[in-house]
């Protein structure tokens, strides 16, 4: 079942039948709306992109030298467009997560790319294919979504070993839902390896999509890389607007991380006796895995859940809950 025809049935259930708790939920941005930064007025100058790289590192407490590397664009799908583009040049081999974003694989492809891809729901099942003589990207978010956990000293133990098995490999890590301004060690850690490259944007902790993101790079694919990225520049007013985020608004992830963590310890509190028990996660969000049908769950209990096939899945017995409903 595809996105848009589950918030069809979606709104249809809760039209029909007022005793459904919805825990299907997807708007961050309605849900969360008091929270969003107040307008930015247009800049009285013009804003360098090495500026902002600059004020993000500095924001989340990487070295500054990693300014240099760090490549702007209007956000992390905009910042896989460059990259898919650069890379399907080369030929390169793309593995994917099938049940995370559905719209990773429409970039892959509007890219000329025909990715692979791994299933992370229940959990990661990392691809181990003994390395071509091509080059081999491999893209995941951290935390894992909808699964809603950090990746593991075991995730990282596995990805270095894949990204070892041969120099040109290449992990594209997704960071959006980093609801703080500290990158998650295993972040930093496969950061380490030099061949990762770290996905940010300001979409889910400050709650504007689309105005600006960063892509630090490894050192010799941000010098190849750069003129893509310098040939797409974000608007100026977008600049202006993450600048004000990054200094003005710096407690906006915080205050986004608190009421998420509310929300999650107030659906774990509704939930009725008798359900399957949720999945264990420990990284803060609004998604919630639990082994259940998400029509049984609707049945049996009344929750209207996400099909996990809504993200890609192929696991008909997983659904995930939302706790934007509990959002107060």
């Amino acid at each position: 079942m595809r996105f848009a025809e589950f918030q069809d049935l979606r709104d249809r259930v809760l039209r029909e039948r007022s005793d459904v708790l919805d825990c299907a939920a997807t708007n961050l941005y309605g849900a969360l709306r008091h929270l969003i930064p107040a307008p930015t007025p247009a800049p009285a100058c013009t804003l360098h992109r090495c500026d902002l790289a600059l004020e993000w590192a500095l924001r989340f407490g990487l070295p500054l030298e990693h300014a240099r590397d760090a490549l702007v664009s209007g956000g992390v799908r905009d910042s896989l467009a460059h990259i898919f583009r650069h890379y399907a040049a080369e030929n390169a081999r793309l593995w994917l997560p099938a049940d995370n974003y559905p719209v990773y694989h429409e970039i892959a492809h509007a890219a000329g790319l025909n990715p692979s891809s791994f299933p992370t729901l229940p959990e990661p099942d990392w691809p181990d294919l003994s390395p071509g003589d091509s080059t081999e990207i491999l893209v995941v978010t951290n935390p894992l979504k909808p699964r809603g956990r950090w990746l593991t000293a075991c995730d990282v133990t596995a990805l270095t070993a894949w990204l070892a098995a041969h120099p040109r490999r290449r992990l594209l890590l997704d960071t959006v839902y980093t609801f703080h301004t500290r990158f998650h060690a295993t972040t930093l850690q496969l950061l380490a390896t030099g061949q990762t490259f770290l996905l940010h944007s300001l979409t889910k902790g400050w709650l504007h999509p689309r105005l600006f993101g960063i892509a630090l790079a490894p050192a010799n694919d941000a010098k190849a890389l750069a003129p893509v990225f310098r040939a797409h520049p974000p608007p100026q007013l977008n600049l202006a607007r993450a600048r004000a985020f990054l200094i003005q608004y710096a407690a906006t992830p915080t205050a986004v991380a608190h009421e998420l963590a509310a929300a999650h310890e107030q659906l774990i509190a509704t939930l009725p006796a008798g359900l399957p028990t949720p999945m264990a996660t420990d990284a803060t969000g609004y998604l919630l895995p639990i082994t259940c049908h998400w029509l049984d769950l609707l049945n049996d209990f009344s929750i209207l859940a996400i099909p996990a096939t809504v993200f890609g899945s192929a696991r008909e017995d997983i659904a995930i809950l939302s706790s934007l409903t509990f959002v107060v």
